[in-house]
């Protein structure tokens, strides 16, 4: 979080927050501050997630277009914890910092299950398979969403973390130049509905449970506008990143392998046309920058551990160098 957040926040917000929904917010466990305040709380010994979202990150109604979306895929079958009113029946109840500006607050059931790391014995063909069905699933039914108007979630190209100018003085041309290229490429890619919608936008492992042989989805934030083939590169991103850490070779095959099982799922419930899976080694470029812009706007990197500065040193040579995190062969889903 940002340290101009970090200095108007405290655990008595939590509590007042955990007021307006019931729940025990006394001992809050913290389990994420990356763009939101979360907090795994308790109601009669049941837990819940609780969500506080500073204003600098999100306006109330794009928390409240997130969460009534959410509703839409829940009443169509996406396998989805569900969010929780408030004791005033309020989907979002506001608290406001020390200095008078807002958190917007949310509350969701726990997802069942548990997170699945890429060294768990059940990493494989299955497990793809489900995650892949499971996105086509959420992909089929916004097809069919049609928002209020007073709820308007962001388009692909009002996100923030586009530009690296926002964060950084001091970057390579060669990089700037990319950019422009990434922005210049997606702004001539068709939009249609078969190809384009509201999406999660960041289903990788952390972002869902596995139980009984379901995936359970969560952490709607950076829902947008997107492509749908930009849903299906984030998994296979994040999944290359994960064992490439684990100092994993051959992440080629693995791709291959994982995407065969992946798309299979899929379109056991939506399909694309060929051409939007030839896009995917676009998105994964897209990936690199928006993720590269995350680190420069969150981050001093002049200052930061040498850990961080070779994983953001990597993305820039990659980006530079206009290569993909790994090949991905459109053929290999057919």
């Amino acid at each position: 979080m940002e340290e101009s957040v970090e200095r108007i926040f405290s655990n008595e917000l939590v509590k007042l927050a955990g007021h307006f929904f019931q729940v025990n917010a006394g001992k809050p466990v913290k389990l994420g501050d990356a763009e939101n305040y979360v907090f795994e709380v308790y109601r009669d010994g049941t837990p819940y997630i609780l969500r506080m979202t500073h204003q600098s990150h999100r306006t109330k109604g794009q928390v409240l277009a997130e969460l009534k979306w959410v509703e839409h895929l829940q009443n169509n079958g996406s396998e989805i914890p569900k969010v929780i009113t408030s004791k005033e029946n309020n989907l979002v109840e506001i608290v406001k910092g020390l200095d008078g500006t807002e958190f917007y607050c949310c509350l969701f059931e726990k997802a069942p299950g548990v997170r699945m790391k890429v060294t768990d014995e059940n990493f494989d063909g299955p497990l793809f398979f489900e995650w892949g069905r499971t996105i086509g699933q959420m992909h089929k039914q916004t097809k069919s969403y049609k928002p209020e108007t007073k709820y308007k979630r962001l388009d692909w190209y009002e996100e923030e973390l586009l530009n690296v100018q926002l964060y950084s003085s001091d970057v390579p041309e060669q990089l700037m130049h990319q950019q422009e290229l990434i922005l210049k490429n997606l702004n001539a890619l068709p939009v249609h509905q078969d190809n384009f919608g509201l999406i999660h936008s960041d289903i990788h492992n952390g972002n869902f449970h596995f139980h009984e042989g379901k995936i359970h989805v969560f952490d709607f934030d950076d829902c947008s506008y997107h492509w749908f083939a930009s849903d299906l590169a984030i998994p296979l991103y994040y999944l290359i990143w994960s064992l490439e850490r684990e100092g994993i070779k051959g992440l080629d095959e693995y791709a291959a392998k994982f995407m065969r099982e992946f798309i299979k799922g899929y379109e056991t419930e939506n399909i694309l046309e060929p051409v939007e899976y030839e896009k995917i080694p676009l998105f994964l470029k897209l990936r690199d920058l928006t993720l590269y812009n995350f680190f420069h706007k969150k981050y001093d990197l002049k200052n930061a551990d040498s850990q961080l500065y070779k994983t953001v040193q990597k993305i820039e040579r990659r980006i530079i160098e206009s290569r993909p995190i790994v090949h991905f062969d459109p053929n290999v889903v057919h």
